[in-house]
């Protein structure tokens, strides 16, 4: 039992990090944009 918590414990936290990451990458993506936008 303590080893299935575990492991959904790791599962939960790959995934937290993996969506900070691609929000990041979205978010620095959008801004890229902007300012290739403004540059042009």
């Amino acid at each position: 039992m303590f080893e299935q918590a575990v492991g959904d414990g790791a599962n939960l936290f790959v995934t937290i990090v993996a969506v900070l990451i691609g929000f990041a990458s979205a978010m620095g993506f959008i801004d890229y944009q902007k300012t290739k936008k403004e540059g042009h």
